[in-house]
């Protein structure tokens, strides 16, 4: 006993007094394994014997509601690691008879039962995955920025399987180091652990461990630490050699593809791709868009070799999230690579529409990113081949017109520091086209704070654009106070020149504008009888840079959750007289007067078999007549492999204002059906038949005309009709495709997709039931495409 006492007093003493050798022991151990000691064979069940012998994980709190109360089930989790990845495992008690499960197509959002493993990979919160698998083997993943930027396009070779147990259900995951980047480090390394569970009969209640409710500014930075020590994975290369043929049944002619995709790490931080004789043809179809005004409409990527690594060129919130009406704020936007080709159509040539739209084939691409201490850096090059379509002279001769293909450069560096607590970083990122017809360069310097408290998130953006010796400036701030959980405030700033142009590489809804936006969000779990509720406020100021405002608004709402996870949500809303300096192409700005909106939706329970929408829109257009939508939808689900999702759009307008040219105008009274359907199947969970439709018809009969005054900005004055010639028109445009797909193995699939399209001449004023018949005969796409690919390697 003497020899205990100071013994222990000694080493208490020194753990007392060295702050570095407490932080180390606070930090938990993960237990590592040998590989083939483990002998996982994932099948959702946890009961291989290595599993005994690991400690358990519980401690989970509920995040959604935000009361961080106590979990009423108990959730117990088993992690440990090898030279080869991470394998956890999880038993989700819960009552029998309460299960909900729900196959759906990868990365559908949906209340069910389902697990959530979120991996800090860089041990700093700098960078990180999000992993879900739903009881059923549903996935949902993400890569992820400071604090909560989430990419959903990202999909990982990570893979999970479940099982239904009498009292509950189990998950079984596997997640290799080969599919993240990981700080260059000797001996011990540290990464972030999260822990979620979701569960469907409460409504999709939400756990997790540790508690980070969206309430809080703190996510990826706040996951649980783990050491894990000689964790030094071998050089991986991964490819994905395809095939793919597609068949124009209108054209009468088939196209066969054979390429890869070749991934190499190096080193663990450094990732090298590229793609030989690339195939980017769409097994996904785009929204069915009707854009009558002056601004772009956005199309995320869906191609997997733009979304692998892609993070590092994320360079401000405003990427992801919405830059005002048209779209996120962005200097890449990866769906101009391989867009449609720069043709020049002779006066007296005609061209099928769909050719000239027609995406261009890549050369090839390689794409660099890696890390080195606290710089990381990326690199994308990328060159289109040359393309050529057919064109009809008026004689009937065919003509043949040729477009040369783009060089792309991009180029990111960014600096990041935690040392202090918080986060720090400033980056740059430059851009450039090489082509005979366009010379544009854009370069962008960015800079984040993220405070040691966590109350406070600031991001700004200095860019500076070149194309064909015109120059352009813009500046992007915006700014987040988190004073206490459930209440946020911020503040947008935006100043941009009236010539910046960043649109051939990436993507911007308008220059020329001066904004200063606040919004006022609070979140409330305590309210008796509810399971939250929640109120917003929001000032739009945006003005262009002569001094006139053109969007401002004032938007108050309020939202309620029922105890039984119905919802319902108002807002009510006020426009200021504002300036329209856009929709005349140049012709001359006009005022609009204030208007008035408001809207209500209401939602039911998503986790039961039968769930319904409805929505209801009041406002006025820009010259004040009535504007009134709405839509309704409804989900069945009566098995977890089968669903049928219909929804419909309606809107109704007094005063549908298009310009006309030379500062002309004609308002329409118009009528907008768009109904969508979509069906789905599952073989298994890994194999999918999937019947998917879009049609949006609308009509639109003159009823008056207007001239704008170029030299006053006034209203527009009306005008009596230029001529007798009606200007009324139709928009009929469908999209259906059958699609099956099998995933042989993590990123590794067999898709058969038949898609069909048409957009109908603007002069037919048929019913609408008629509108959509000839829409589904008339159609100007026709094709089947079956593609291959396949993972091979580490």
């Amino acid at each position: 006993m003497t020899k205990i006492i100071p013994s222990f007093s000694a080493c208490l003493l020194l753990f007392l007094l060295s702050p570095s050798l407490w932080a180390q022991q606070s930090i938990p151990q993960l237990t590592r394994i040998d590989e083939g000691i483990a002998n996982i064979l994932l099948d959702g069940f946890v009961d291989e014997a290595v599993w005994e012998d690991i400690p358990v994980v519980d401690g989970m709190k509920v995040i959604n509601p935000d009361t961080l109360a106590d979990a009423p089930y108990e959730t117990h989790v088993r992690m440990f690691y090898t030279e080869r990845g991470i394998y956890i495992g999880a038993i989700n008690h819960q009552p029998p008879g309460t299960l909900v499960a729900r196959m759906t197509s990868r990365d559908t959002q949906l209340d069910r039962d389902g697990f959530v493993v979120g991996i800090d990979a860089s041990g700093d919160g700098l960078y990180g995955y999000f992993l879900r698998i739903n009881l059923g083997d549903s996935m949902t993943d993400g890569s992820l920025l400071p604090e909560r930027t989430m990419n959903l396009q990202w999909d990982g070779s990570w893979n999970g399987r479940t099982q239904a147990l009498e009292a509950g259900w189990s998950v079984e995951y596997f997640i290799p180091w080969s599919m993240m980047p990981l700080p260059q480090v000797e001996g011990t390394r540290q990464i972030g652990i999260y822990l979620e569970r979701q569960v469907g009969h409460l409504g999709g209640e939400a756990w997790s461990n540790p508690a980070l409710p969206r309430t809080v500014n703190q996510y990826l930075s706040a996951f649980e630490k783990y050491e894990l020590r000689d964790i030094e994975p071998r050089r991986q290369l991964t490819y994905y050699p395809f095939a793919s043929t597609v068949t124009d049944n209108i054209k009468g002619e088939t196209e066969l593809k054979i390429g890869s995709e070749i991934f190499w790490r190096p080193t663990t931080n450094t990732l090298l791709s590229a793609t030989l004789n690339p195939d980017f043809g769409n097994v996904e179809s785009d929204d069915v868009v009707v854009n009558l005004t002056a601004f772009e409409t956005f199309f995320p990527e869906k191609r997997s070799f733009f979304l692998e690594g892609q993070d590092i060129f994320n360079t401000s919130p405003r990427t992801s999230g919405h830059g005002g009406p048209g779209g996120p704020i962005s200097l890449l936007n990866t769906r101009r690579i391989g867009g449609q080709g720069l043709f020049t159509v002779p006066t007296g040539v005609s061209v099928i529409p769909t050719d000239l739209s027609r995406p261009t084939d890549l050369l090839g691409a390689v794409k660099l990113a890696g890390q080195n201490g606290s710089w990381r850096y990326g690199a994308l090059l990328a060159s289109e081949d040359d393309s050529e379509v057919r064109g009809t002279l008026s004689d009937g001769t065919r003509v043949t017109l040729e477009a040369q293909g783009r060089d792309f450069t991009i180029g990111r560096l960014l600096y990041e520091d935690t040392s202090a607590g918080g986060r720090r970083s400033i980056g740059w990122m430059g851009t450039n086209i090489s082509h005979p017809g366009i010379d544009a360069s854009v370069n962008a310097v960015d800079m984040h704070f993220f405070s040691a408290d966590s109350k406070w998130i600031m991001d700004g953006q200095l860019m500076h654009s070149d194309v064909d010796g015109v120059t352009g400036s813009g500046l992007l701030g915006d700014v987040s106070y988190r004073p206490e959980r459930g209440v946020q405030h911020g503040i947008s700033a935006t100043y941009i020149d009236d010539s910046l142009d960043i649109n051939d590489l990436g993507f911007l809804s308008r220059n020329d504008q001066m904004n200063l936006d606040y919004r006022y969000s609070k979140n409330e779990s305590d309210i008796p009888g509810l399971r939250s509720r929640s109120t917003s406020v929001m000032i739009t100021n945006r003005w262009n840079t002569a001094g006139q405002p053109v969007i401002t608004g004032g938007f108050i709402g309020r939202g309620y959750t029922s105890l039984a996870s119905n919802d319902i949500n108002f807002q009510l809303q006020y426009f200021p007289p504002r300036i329209d300096d856009r929709l005349g192409r140049g012709t001359g700005d006009f005022r609009i007067g204030e208007r008035y909106g408001a809207n209500v939706n209401v939602s039911t329970d998503r986790a039961k078999s039968l769930a319904y929408t409805a929505r209801l829109n009041l406002g006025q257009d820009e010259l004040g007549p009535s504007q009134i939508g709405g839509s309704a939808g409804v989900v069945w689900r009566p098995d977890d492999r089968f669903s049928v999702d219909l929804s419909l759009n309606y809107t109704d307008r007094e005063a549908l204002l298009v310009h006309k040219g030379g500062g002309n105008y004609t308002s329409f009274e118009s009528h907008q059906w768009a109904p969508r359907l979509e069906m789905n199947y599952f073989i298994t969970a890994k194999q999918q038949l999937r019947f998917s439709g879009q049609w949006t018809a609308l009509k639109a009969f003159e009823d008056r005309f207007w001239k704008v005054n170029p030299n006053k900005r006034e209203f527009l004055q009306p005008v009596p009709n230029p001529d007798t010639t009606p200007d009324d028109f139709v928009i009929s445009r469908l999209t259906f495709q059958a699609r099956y797909r099998w995933e042989i193995a993590p990123l590794s699939d067999l898709f058969v997709v038949y898609t069909r399209g048409s957009n109908l001449p603007s002069n037919g004023f048929e019913t609408f039931a008629d509108l959509l018949e000839r829409s589904w005969n008339e159609k100007i796409v026709d094709t089947i495409a079956v593609k291959l690919r396949y993972r091979f390697g580490s």
